[in-house]
């Protein structure tokens, strides 16, 4: 689509990408013009990063034709792209984390910053233009990961780029922070810069997208201005069918206790106890960096934790680690499914069985064969998209990525699924499914910890909500009495409540 009167910066043009045993990219044809912010959407798996490794170099197209700022690209490298002024933020970070901040921003570029002094230099500048303010000399792997996306941009624009590609740049942002990354789009647009804005969350696509792109297994399904799609329409045409509501009907199957958690005390929480009960979404509010995350790795015996007491069914259960947690008939989908959830490189069997190896091992041996009925098995089940269970689990979109975990931790039965940040990064559809499978545990009588940066997921799946604010629990609310102002107020420290 081209605007009148407007200049396009790229023109994408019946590029083809075929992978063995899938074509991620069937004859897409996208223009984007010059100084403004073109969001493409998609289910997971509908080609959209496929388009965009192309355009930076990562994979080669099959056929078609990429013209950027006037020139047509061929046989490009990732680093050629930058030089070229098309830079991408990759969802998955792409930094060194043995190496500070300034030299990430410019890595491979010292020499044309006249040494370490003028690398820090011209990074703090850099750094400064979007208000972040951590220093240039401190490791990457000592940022949070809003800080490391933050520098991610800052690098971006150190190549003087004509057109960004952000790849679902808020995922792991504050609201402040999400509200800095909007003024550094306004100011890009300001200065001529295109944006390519990937993201599953529609609101962002409404709020600041000029024209949006929809892509469907490898296809562009329409491109058109943001104010020409309602959200429905939206939904529909990424999915290919109409979802009614983005959520299923609240789950309403609370029974009696099922755990009691007293006391838990680490660096970073301060002597916290609640309840959780049967066929219940506990959801967990507050703040990146509030203490959620912890609070669900201590259960899981991931951290150390000072005299705490965890009773389920009424019977004192001692969890040291993982192991015993898993034994407890515990699951944990944890936030980072690419670093902490999964072995990237292993199969999808081998990946979804992982937690079920006395299933199929023994005396040290494996029985192949009972390892891929289980991948089989859970792929069939929640209908993960893969063109084999024998594929590399790194070679899925993430959302098949989240769903060979959920399958892992299904074939164990748990009755408690600690479940953080299980929407992250994807689209509408499968968000659909997930929250209908957390439906399905609860109502046979598991239960869920939800933690969730979205706050109408929280409100629309929990049967009750718990407010975490700098380690402490400051608030336990019903969420179809309470209202938002109530919730974020506890959230954010300001008051404290009660359901």
């Amino acid at each position: 689509m081209k605007t009148e009167g407007s200049e396009v910066i790229l023109s994408i043009n019946n590029v083809s990408k075929s992978f063995p045993g899938v074509k991620a990219l069937d004859e897409v044809s996208i223009d984007v013009q010059r100084g403004t912010v073109h969001g493409i959407v998609g289910e997971n798996g509908a080609g959209k990063s496929t388009l965009m490794k192309i355009l930076s170099g990562v994979y080669q197209k099959d056929s078609g034709t990429v013209v950027f700022d006037g020139k047509q690209i061929e046989h490009t490298t990732p680093y050629q792209s930058m030089q070229s002024g098309l830079a991408i933020i990759y969802q998955e970070l792409n930094l060194v984390n043995t190496m500070s901040v300034g030299e990430n921003i410019f890595l491979g570029r010292f020499r044309e910053m006249k040494g370490m002094k003028g690398t820090h230099a011209k990074a703090r500048e850099l750094l400064d233009s979007i208000a972040c303010k951590v220093s240039t000399t401190k490791l990457v792997s000592e940022l949070s990961v809003s800080e490391k996306q933050m520098v991610e941009i800052a690098k971006a624009l150190s190549f003087k780029s004509k057109l960004i590609i952000m790849d679902e740049p808020s995922s792991s942002l504050t609201s402040e922070e999400m509200c800095q990354l909007v003024k550094i789009i306004n100011q890009l647009k300001e200065q001529g810069i295109s944006i390519i804005y990937i993201s599953h969350k529609l609101d962002e696509i409404f709020e600041f997208c000029d024209i949006v792109s929809v892509m469907r297994d490898g296809h562009v399904i329409d491109t058109k201005e943001k104010s020409a799609f309602t959200r429905q329409e939206l939904i529909t045409k990424m999915v290919g069918r109409t979802i009614e509501n983005e959520y299923p009907p609240r789950p309403l199957c609370v029974g009696d206790t099922l755990m009691e958690v007293h006391s838990i005390n680490t660096h970073k929480l301060h002597d916290l106890s609640f309840t959780l009960n049967k066929g219940e979404i506990l959801g967990l509010m507050g703040l990146v960096g509030a203490g959620r995350t912890e609070i669900v790795r201590a259960l899981f015996g991931a951290d150390k934790v000072r005299g705490h007491r965890v009773l389920i069914e009424g019977k004192p259960t001692v969890i040291r680690n993982p192991k015993d947690a898993k034994d407890a008939g515990f699951g944990f989908i944890p936030e980072d499914r690419k670093l902490q959830g999964l072995i990237l490189p292993f199969s999808v069997e081998s990946n979804i069985s992982m937690a079920s190896i006395r299933k199929f091992s023994r005396l040290g041996f494996l029985r192949k064969s009972l390892e891929k009925d289980i991948g089989a098995r859970q792929v069939k089940a929640l209908a993960v998209k893969t063109p084999s269970t024998k594929t590399a689990v790194r070679n899925l979109s993430g959302g098949n990525q989240q769903k060979c975990i959920v399958g892992r931790w299904m074939e164990t039965s748990p009755r408690i699924f600690i479940m953080d940040e299980p929407t992250k990064g994807i689209d509408v559809g499968a968000k659909y499914e997930i929250y209908n499978l957390m439906k399905h545990i609860v109502e046979h009588g598991g239960a869920i910890i939800l933690i969730s940066s979205e706050l109408p997921e929280v409100l629309n799946m929990s049967n009750r909500v718990l407010t975490i604010f700098e380690g402490r629990i400051t608030g336990e609310f019903d969420p179809q009495k309470a209202s938002v102002n109530e919730i974020m107020g506890a959230a954010l420290g300001i008051v404290e409540g009660c359901v």
